[in-house]
Order: C-alpha cells, then sequence, then structure tokens
C-alpha cells in the first residue's frame, strides 16, 4: 500500500511542477505555445493507455508499471537539460508514458488485497493526493526560485527514481491472460489513434481556430477512428474495452460526471499560478508578481482544506454512499470557482476562495475512486478506471485549450510573452465554474449507489 502511494501521484506531482514552471518556462524561451508544454504529454498518455491496461493484465501490473516509469525518466531528463522549447515539448511528450500508472493503481490495490483491506487501501493511496497538494507547491516552489524550472524537472526525475525502488518491492499481480492472436491490436490502434488525434485537433483551436486545417482534420480522422473502434470491440472475441460496460447508466454517468468535475479541478490551480507569478505592469499584466514561493505558501490553507475533506470523505464513505457526497462536492466546486472568478485581487480574497474549492477538492477526489469500485464488479475496475482516465484526459485536452483561447481573448504579447488581464482571469473561472457545473447535472442522473465496502463484499 505503501509503495503504491508515490507511483499513483507521480502525474498529481508533474502537473504541480509544471504548472508552477510554465510561466518561467515562457518567460525563459519567449514562446507563445506553452499550451503544448501539457498537450503534449496527454497525447502520448493517450495513446499508450489502452495498451498499458491490456499488458498489465497480460504481464502483470507492476511490471508494465515499472517500463512506465524508466521510460518517464528519460523524458524528464530530457526535460531538465532542454536547450530549446522544442527539446522540451520531446522530453514533456516522452514523460506521458506516466500517464497509465494512475488508471493500472486502482486495479493493483484490488488485485493486491483481500476485500476487507480493499476500501482502507483506497483511501490511503488516493487519498494521499491531499498530502501531495499541500506539499508539493511548497517544494517546487523553493527549487524554482533557486533554480529555475529546471529545478522542478529534475525533482520529478528524482522522485520518479524513488517510485521505481518502491514498486521493486511490491508482489506482482495476477495475470488474467496471454499474448497471443487473440489480442486486439485493432481495436488498441484505433481507440489510441482516435483520442490521440480529437486531442490534437483540440490542441490547434487555441493557436489556430475552428477553421484551420490542422484542427478539422484531425478532429473528423479521430472521430472515424472512434467510430470503427465501436464495431470492431462488438465483435472481437478478447476486446481491449468491453464497451457494454458503458451501456450501463451508473458506469456511463459517473465516467462522464468524474471527468468534467476532477478537470475543473484539476486545471484550476494552473490558472492561478499564471496570476499569481505573472508580473504587475499597468495596461498590460494584472498578476500578482509573486515568487513561486510566496506562491506555494498562500496555497497552504487550501492544501489543508483538501487533505481535511479527503479525510473525513473517506471515513463518511463508510457508512453512506458516495453519490450525496459526490452531490455536494460538486456543488460546492462550482460555487469556490465562481468566487474565484469574482474574487481575486488580493491575498484575502484569494485564501478564501481556494479554501472553498480546496474542501470541494478533497471530496470530489475521494469520491471518484469510491464510485467507480462501487458500480462494476473487480473484474471490471482495471478496465473502467482505464476509460475514466481517459474520458478524464480527453475533457482535460479539449478544456485546457478552450481555457486558453479565453485567456487570449485578453492578452496583450510583449517581445514575444502573452501576458493576461484580469478579464481574461475571471473568465477562466467562470468557464471552470460551468464545466464543473455540467459535471454536476450529470451526477443526477446517478441511480443510488451502493458504499464501496458494500460493492466489494458483493
Amino acid at each position: 500500500m505503501l509503495a503504491l502511494i508515490l507511483p499513483a501521484q507521480l502525474l498529481t506531482i508533474s502537473g504541480i511542477a509544471g504548472g508552477a514552471s510554465q510561466p518561467h518556462i515562457v518567460e525563459f524561451f519567449r514562446t507563445g505555445h506553452i499550451v503544448w508544454f501539457n498537450l503534449v504529454t496527454l497525447l502520448v498518455s493517450l495513446f499508450s493507455l489502452p495498451f498499458a491496461v491490456k499488458f498489465g493484465e497480460i504481464y502483470g501490473k507492476r511490471r508494465v508499471m515499472l517500463i512506465l516509469a524508466a521510460v518517464g525518466i528519460v523524458g524528464d531528463v530530457i526535460s531538465a537539460l532542454a536547450p530549446s522549447f522544442m527539446v522540451l515539448l520531446l522530453g514533456r511528450a516522452i514523460a506521458g508514458f506516466y500517464g497509465p500508472i494512475v488508471a493500472l493503481v486502482p486495479a493493483c490495490i484490488r488485485d493486491c488485497f483481500p476485500a476487507k483491506r480493499v476500501a482502507m487501501a483506497y483511501g490511503v493511496v488516493m487519498g494521499s493526493v491531499g498530502v501531495v497538494i499541500l506539499v508539493s507547491p511548497v517544494v517546487v516552489g523553493d527549487l524554482i526560485d533557486s533554480f529555475g524550472w529546471r529545478g522542478a524537472m529534475w525533482l520529478l526525475t528524482g522522485l520518479t527514481v524513488v517510485a521505481i525502488g518502491m514498486l521493486a518491492i511490491m508482489p506482482e499481480t495476477p495475470r488474467r491472460g496471454r499474448f497471443g492472436s487473440e489480442f486486439d491490436w485493432a481495436g488498441g490502434f484505433l481507440l489510441g489513434i482516435g483520442v490521440t488525434l480529437m486531442a490534437y485537433g483540440g490542441g490547434n483551436i487555441y493557436s489556430l481556430g475552428w477553421g484551420a486545417s490542422r484542427t478539422v482534420w484531425p478532429l473528423l480522422v479521430g472521430l472515424l477512428a472512434l467510430a470503427a473502434f465501436v464495431p470492431v470491440e462488438l465483435t472481437t472475441a478478447s476486446p481491449i474495452v468491453d464497451l457494454r460496460m458503458l451501456a450501463r447508466r451508473p458506469v456511463a454517468v459517473v465516467i462522464v460526471t468524474a471527468a468534467f468535475v476532477q478537470f475543473a479541478f484539476i486545471i484550476s490551480p494552473l490558472i492561478f499560478s499564471f496570476l499569481a507569478q505573472y508580473p504587475r505592469i499597468p495596461l498590460v499584466s494584472d498578476g500578482f508578481g509573486w515568487t513561486a514561493t510566496h506562491y506555494a505558501l498562500v496555497g497552504i490553507p487550501a492544501g489543508a482544506a483538501t487533505v481535511a475533506a479527503a479525510v473525513v470523505t473517506g471515513a463518511l464513505l463508510k457508512h453512506v454512499g458516495p453519490r450525496p457526497l459526490w452531490l455536494i462536492g460538486a456543488a460546492l466546486l462550482v460555487i469556490g470557482l465562481l468566487l474565484f472568478g469574482q474574487y481575486h485581487r488580493d491575498t484575502a480574497q484569494v485564501v478564501v476562495s481556494s479554501v472553498v474549492v480546496g474542501l470541494a477538492g478533497g471530496i470530489v477526489m475521494t469520491c471518484g475512486t469510491a464510485m467507480v469500485v462501487s458500480v462494476v464488479t473487480a473484474e471490471e475496475q482495471a478496465t473502467v478506471n482505464g476509460i475514466a482516465y481517459m474520458a478524464l484526459q480527453v475533457i482535460g485536452g479539449f478544456g485546457y485549450q478552450v481555457l486558453f483561447t479565453v485567456l487570449a481573448a485578453h492578452q496583450v504579447v510583449m517581445q514575444g510573452v502573452p501576458f493576461y488581464r484580469d478579464a481574461g482571469y475571471a473568465d477562466a473561472y467562470r468557464l471552470l465554474a460551468g464545466i464543473a457545473g455540467a459535471g454536476l447535472l450529470a451526477a443526477l442522473l446517478l441511480p443510488r449507489i451502493r458504499r464501496p465496502s458494500d460493492a466489494l463484499v458483493n
């Protein structure tokens, strides 16, 4: 259980380090294409996900996670040493192999623990995100202030080495298949190519617009690949994804609501990192001009609120189903993001608004895995976790681009560096509130969900 904590949070730490680094990377390389910093990671993660999940069932999840982490280290080193923005993007693309680890961890827990201990292990491993959110920004901020953005990239390298060491002491998970002629190569490639092209096309919306050929053609080909994927999966003997599960309303609704709500929470600190660390220049930039360390320290109350909410939510899940808690968390997130959009002009306003968002985040991040566990069987958990992660990343890919498009509507470019006005930040938070609101509306369609412990016993 302890060995899985750091591997489970590698992507979260990467997001925190990348989010705090982005304003500094923009200034260092003088680029207006920082949106690709996260997008290239997403593209590789999406393409590799279906294969990682299936190979995990065939060869063992521990072995696959070790390989993914080892490849990710190469990307971290390239990123830390990058002499140009294009080389940095190459490193970030290779680091995208971290992504599937997050989808494999919950299924790994289910394989390694007896039924009566699974709920506790889920709570510890997945709930550790609160501690990560509390501690990581301070460490990352100090490294950036002392060594620049490369310090954050080296931190990721070191943590991945530690994660590999932790995974190495774990037992291997049971193998539930074999590699052979029945392996669904066609389905894997259609799914990987489809979601990757959709995310790539969405990534060009910000820089090129909806009508550009590099936006339209990837979206169309991606849709065609996904359309072809459906009949292939419904007719193959060993589908890489059993689409019949998505025909069940609880499964489909859980995946949709989790994708929208969790994306809104996960991405909100990115907007704040630009607001906090960009300089205040009259008529050009409405940032606070804080150091990375000061930005992290101001975020401590929100991180503490996330940890507290996660602990309380985990305790409540032993007595009530996740649906009412999820509805409370999603509604609180919408309120918090709207507050942030309206009140973010000094430290006191930021602390109050971010604490509300942090409380909501602790609830929804803790409930997310519990809802998946409660609507599927143990054998289906690896597949559904993979689908849920993929849905989150696809929604995230589009949402991320639209978010920067909203910011760009109120930007001023000086010496190749885009700066943002206050109206852009306010609109970005309102957009995130709308995304979370869409997830909240979807959650209203959820039927009564069993408690996770009941689901595991059954």
